[in-house]
Order: structure tokens, then C-alpha cells, then sequence
């Protein structure tokens, strides 16, 4: 006799004929359909409110479609600030951003102009990270987070969050600068031989150390860039994203650019894609130094930055150059 096995399995052979022999003969052909089926009844969704027949083709390739998780809305409405610092940073990095709040980044350093500093993040995938961030803006008042992924291949989404920032909540700034958490800032070589304060504002203005390149198609490599990405054979010049500093009116100007470009993990190759099809070129400036160098006092006192400090290394140097100043090289 056939186990209740081979039974079962001989039933749902038979089952599974017999519904797709019933199918077979409920389904009408397709010449049947043609001439006798009813016509689907098309349901017409009325368009959006934002787009209209005029705009249709320039809708956004990269909407931005970020909401503020952690924000300062009211950070600029009392001042206008004459440089608004944007650092970008990562959840773990609390020292490197204490550091700089207690250094360079103190926004009471000067008393003759405004100075804010905002620290850009993404959303984390660890919610304590998160916990622990918020609790800091609470204390600080100088954080600003969307709800992206946090991640290096999105620090262009991090980049045109400060960009979005400035142009939504803090418009009347004169400057902005972008820079990074491991970078040691001169800020009298900023503001009063580069900026200049007692001079007329400058607009669609942009400098740092700009790079003339090409696009690195070794997939070893952290700068790899896809050709099916950028086509291309050379970049448009650009400012190295250690720290770069503009007139506040192109912060807007880079945000709603980006809106329509295709959009790139390196932030700063992507930032000079906006910038050339704005017209706007970049000023080389030698100040800019997106390298490590090795500390002394008169060598720093010519440079506006410095890559790869440490915390406690930034402390040191600050402590040192702000009490040597009568000290002459």
C-alpha cells in the first residue's frame, strides 16, 4: 500500500492540474479579449499641487526630501552672524567638537563681529548614539541632524544639509566656511586677512585649496568613482572638503543646484559640479592646507587650516598661539 506520504503528494499534483486546467479554460484568449472585453475604466490622479505643466521638466533629480530631526531654527534670528561655521561630524566624536566649541569655535571669541558654529550629523543606526547627541544639543544649542544615514558616501547629503540650513534659517550671514572635525582653524588669518570685516561684502565668491583632477577608477581605492557615475575624464575644479569658504548668498545658490544635478558621494567633487554650472569659479588660496603639518608657532600663523588635529593636540595649539601673540617669527 502507497504511504500517507506518496497520497498526499499525489493529491496536490492533482489539485494543482486541476486549477491550472480550470484557468486555462476561464481565461479568455487574446483575441477575445480584443473584441469582447469591457474597457478598463482609467482612474485619472489629479497631479500634485508643486508641479504644474510649465515646471513639469524641471522637477529635482536629488529632492532633498530630508527632514530635520535635531534643528536651530532661531540660531541666526536675533544676530546676523558674519560667518556661520559648518563642521561636519560623526555621533562619536564629542571630544573633537568639545575641542573646537573651547577653541577656534567659540562663538564669544570675538566682540566686534558674530561667529556661529553648527555641527552637521546624520541619524545613526544606534539608537544610544542618537540618545546621546540630542541630549548634547540640548546642552549646546550648536547641532543640526536630518534623518539620513550617517555614513561617509553621504557626506554630500550632510554638506547641502549646512547649505540648506544657512539658506532657510540664516540668510543674512556675509560668509559661511565648511570644514571637518580633525581640522585646526587660524581664524585671525580667516577673518581679518581673508574676509575682512571693514570691507564691502563679497558675493558669488568661493575659496580653499582648490584641485584640478580626475576621476580614480581603481575600486581599491576611497575616492573611487564609477564611470557609469561621472563619465567624464576630469573633474571641474574644486575646493578640498577639509575646508572651504564662500559668500552667503551661494549657499542657496549650491542648494537649488543640487536639486537638479545627479548626485555624487564626493562631497567636494559635487560641490564643484554645482559651482560650474553656476559660473562661479573657485579662488585658489594657499592658506587652505588639507594635509597634516607638523606644529610651529610661525608656520601655523601664515596657514588659515590644518588637517588631521587631534582633541588634545588642538587644545595645545590654541593655548599656544593665543598666548604668544606679542612673540614675533
Amino acid at each position: 500500500m502507497p504511504s500517507k506520504v506518496s497520497c498526499l503528494y499525489i493529491l496536490t499534483v492533482v489539485c494543482w492540474a486541476s486549477a491550472l486546467w480550470y484557468l486555462s479554460i476561464s481565461r479568455p484568449t487574446s483575441t477575445y479579449v480584443g473584441h469582447m472585453a469591457m474597457p478598463k475604466r482609467r482612474i485619472v490622479k489629479p497631479p500634485p499641487k508643486n508641479i504644474t505643466f510649465t515646471n513639469i521638466r524641471t522637477r529635482p533629480l536629488n529632492p532633498h526630501a530630508f527632514e530635520f530631526v535635531i534643528n536651530e531654527p532661531k540660531k541666526c534670528e536675533s544676530i546676523t552672524p558674519f560667518l556661520v561655521i559648518l563642521i561636519s561630524t560623526t555621533h562619536k566624536e564629542f571630544d573633537a567638537r568639545q575641542a573646537i566649541r573651547e577653541t577656534w569655535g567659540d562663538e564669544g571669541t570675538y566682540s566686534d563681529i558674530h561667529i556661529l558654529t553648527v555641527f552637521l550629523l546624520g541619524r545613526n543606526t544606534d539608537d544610544v548614539l542618537n540618545q546621546m547627541v540630542e541630549q548634547e544639543s540640548q546642552i549646546f544649542h550648536d547641532i543640526v541632524v536630518e534623518n539620513f544615514i550617517d555614513s561617509y558616501h553621504n557626506l554630500t547629503l550632510k554638506t547641502l544639509m549646512g547649505m540648506r540650513w544657512v539658506a532657510t534659517f540664516c540668510p543674512k550671514a556675509q560668509y559661511v566656511m565648511k570644514t571637518d572635525s580633525d581640522i585646526f582653524v587660524n581664524m585671525d588669518n580667516l577673518i581679518y586677512k581673508l574676509l575682512k570685516p571693514s570691507t564691502k561684502p563679497r558675493r558669488r565668491y568661493f575659496t580653499g585649496y582648490v584641485i584640478n583632477g580626475g576621476p580614480i577608477r581603481d575600486m581599491r581605492s576611497k575616492w573611487y568613482m564609477p564611470r557609469d557615475l561621472y563619465p567624464e575624464n576630469k573633474y571641474p575644479p574644486f575646493c578640498s572638503g577639509t575646508g572651504y569658504v564662500f559668500s552667503a548668498d551661494v549657499a542657496e545658490l549650491i542648494y537649488k543646484t543640487s536639486l537638479h544635478t545627479r548626485l555624487l558621494h564626493l562631497e567636494d567633487v559635487y560641490v564643484g559640479m554645482c559651482l560650474r554650472k553656476l559660473g562661479i569659479h573657485p579662488y585658489q588660496n594657499s592658506g587652505f592646507n588639507h594635509w597634516k603639518m607638523a606644529y610651529s608657532l610661525c608656520r601655523y600663523r601664515r596657514v588659515i587650516t590644518v588637517h588631521q588635529i587631534p582633541p588634545e593636540e588642538m587644545h595645545r595649539i590654541w593655548n599656544d598661539m593665543s598666548s604668544k601673540k606679542h612673540l614675533r617669527c
